[in-house]
């Protein structure tokens, strides 16, 4: 073969190359086009995973109602909303074939009577089999085999402006598809349902979420389940801003969950706020001084029993410098049950330290009456 055709075979085989490359072979970070089948082609196979929950709540005879700043399934954030008397719908997702599904705690808290709807319209009948109301997610058993499991994707890899879908039953309606995309990641955001309370990192969409979603998946152009849809924050005549927990957390706390019923989480039991120039001014303290300023620590919780005194100002724990009440929060939750946790702080002026043996923080309801 000469040489010109040696040419013509390579620049033939380079160009077929090319062909399969664009065609046949995907990268894991290719960019997945859309047209008008890849949503409804998602969302075709995510709904196989996704059930719609209808609950009946527990009644309490002459007991008043209570205020609360959430509605009773996706919790719209809007200053006292009252729980509606009749029963709720929600949203959840297959995590395992023989009958084992995730959702939110608030969805099924209460309830008497949970029936499960599948996609091909199934009726099951509902068994809360463990809950953790700090990351306020429930296991729901049901009576199944051979279900469609929703695949969980790697939420850490998210970037803000990524295409993602919400399906739900968003006030009653099964099986809703919706379409937008990741506006932030790791938002703390002091929601007033579940114990944590802004404590962790939330994932912020534009998607549109609405009463009944609670419990359902945001999903990436993968089919990968990225997100549990959990409340929105708005006003009348405002864009709801809506926020998910990440599938990362969701995974593990839905396995423990199933493994061994409860969680127990790292407790110390300081309500705190950023340390204001004011405060220094009354302690003749520098203003450049780092810290925060402890407000009140819980009766009987780790904190008090160590001696944590409202006027303290933290500044150091296990030598990480603090300067923001959520510092202190996320050195807490690295740590387990039962560790011990080296705290210097100011105490009229005077440097100060002392040890605390974080604890397990109580359920929900013995957090009712912290802010």
């Amino acid at each position: 073969m000469n040489t010109k055709n040696k040419i013509t075979t390579l620049v033939i085989f380079l160009v077929f190359f090319a062909f399969l490359a664009k065609n046949y072979i995907l990268p894991t970070n290719a960019v997945i086009p859309i047209d008008s089948d890849t949503i409804a082609d998602v969302a075709e196979e995510v709904s196989k995973s996704v059930v719609n929950i209808d609950t009946s709540p527990e009644v309490k005879e002459n007991e008043p109602k209570k205020k609360n700043l959430n509605s009773d399934n996706p919790e719209t954030v809007i200053p006292r909303v009252e729980h509606p008397s009749e029963g709720g719908t929600g949203s959840g997702i297959i995590i395992r074939p023989d009958g084992y599904i995730l959702t939110n705690f608030h969805v099924v808290k209460n309830a008497t009577k949970i029936t499960i709807t599948l996609q091909d319209g199934k009726k099951y009948d509902g068994k809360l089999i463990s809950h953790d109301s700090y990351s306020d997610f429930a296991i729901i058993k049901i009576d199944a085999k051979n279900l469609s499991v929703a695949k969980l994707g790697d939420s850490k890899k998210l970037r803000p402006g990524e295409w993602v879908i919400a399906i739900g039953s968003p006030l009653g309606l099964e099986h809703t598809v919706t379409f937008g995309i990741i506006s932030a990641l790791s938002r703390h955001v002091g929601v007033t349902f579940g114990s944590a309370q802004g404590a962790f990192k939330y994932i912020q969409t534009d998607v549109a979420i609405n009463p009944g979603n609670s419990g359902g998946p945001l999903v990436n152009l993968k089919g990968e389940v990225i997100g549990i849809n959990t409340f929105i924050i708005g006003k009348p005549n405002t864009q709801n801003l809506n926020f998910s927990i990440p599938a990362d957390y969701a995974k593990s706390v839905s396995d423990e969950l199933i493994s061994h019923g409860a969680i127990s989480h790292p407790y110390l039991g300081i309500k705190m706020s950023p340390l204001e120039e004011e405060k220094l001014k009354v302690e003749g303290l520098p203003k450049d001084t780092p810290g925060v300023s402890v407000i009140e620590a819980v009766p009987d919780s780790p904190a008090q029993l160590g001696g944590i005194q409202p006027g303290d100002i933290i500044q150091k724990i296990e030598d990480e410098e603090i300067n923001d009440p959520r510092k202190v929060a996320e050195v807490v939750r690295n740590k387990k049950v039962g560790d011990k946790l080296h705290v210097r702080l100011l105490r009229s002026g005077k440097v100060k330290t002392i040890t605390l043996k974080v604890g397990t923080l109580p359920d929900e309801d013995g957090l009712a009456n912290e802010p």
